[in-house]
């Protein structure tokens, strides 16, 4: 008998090994995705927007998997753009609408306006997350200068803690720029650095910062002021009912080196 209970003892043990064959190596947790963040978190027209998602994947390295980016406003960037950026050319031809990376931080450079949906999509899991661009803490005027000119003013709007400002001028071809001088609302020339390119094709890229350890500053005022004259042809005045200008790809930090928040829409 204790010879048919050990013969018992291992057909059962083998059938136990033979069922875990069959199962297979266990399966890692599903991915989910807990949510979509950005920073800043309210929206500004035009702004740069920092991009994280906080991805749920036990068992897996996330830094490792692939993220699926995909926006229907705006456009994407894989890198953090800057001022050095800002100033050439090639800014916009390095974005997309989309975009695969295994990074766990992308650029959003936000519309000058109205909606989007920002959507990641990891291992077949996706989540979006959908918002309003909000108006802009720095905004855009024209007036007219001499005879045939405009002059676009570039305002701060009751911000605080402002150090640096970057940002755009887009233009048609209809005009052509002709100079770009810094305001005094950071400070005057002697304790601020400022460049305002006129050869580019198309836009004026502009960057200004205060120096050194000097403290942000609040309020409103002035940033930059931007000349142009009408190319060849161009008849000035209905020009400037089409809004031939245009304030783009906006970078605002404060003294901590932060993006400068912005208030709700």
């Amino acid at each position: 008998m204790s010879v048919k209970r050990g013969v018992k003892a291992v057909l059962a043990l083998l059938l136990v090994s033979m069922l875990a064959a069959c199962k297979g190596p266990s399966q890692p947790a599903e991915v989910s995705i807990v949510s979509i963040n950005l920073n800043p978190g309210v929206v500004a027209a035009g702004a740069v927007v920092q991009v994280t998602g906080s991805i749920s994947a036990p068992g897996q390295s996330v830094s490792s998997l692939t993220k699926h980016w995909a926006v229907t406003n705006g456009t994407l960037r894989e890198t953090a753009p800057d001022f050095a950026l800002l100033l050439r050319g090639t800014a916009k031809a390095a974005s997309e609408s989309f975009l695969d990376t295994t990074n766990s931080t992308v650029y959003w450079v936000a519309p000058t306006s109205g909606a989007a949906t920002i959507t990641l999509t990891v291992s077949g899991v996706n989540k979006s997350r959908s918002l309003t661009v909000g108006a802009s803490p720095i905004t855009m005027s024209v007036t007219n200068s001499g005879a045939s000119g405009r002059t676009v003013t570039v305002m701060a709007n009751a911000v605080t803690d402002l150090y640096q400002a970057a940002f755009r001028i887009n233009f048609t071809s209809n005009w052509k720029p002709t100079s770009a001088q810094a305001g005094d609302f950071l400070g005057a020339a002697s304790g601020i650095l400022f460049l305002g390119l006129t050869n580019q094709s198309g836009f004026v890229p502009c960057a200004i910062t205060r120096k050194g350890n000097a403290a942000g500053v609040d309020g409103s005022g002035t940033l930059a002021t931007i000349n142009f004259d009408p190319t060849a042809g161009t008849s000035a005045a209905r020009e400037l009912s089409a809004a031939p200008f245009e304030l783009s790809l906006v970078m605002l930090r404060n003294s901590g080196d932060q993006p400068i928040n912005v208030p709700a829409p």
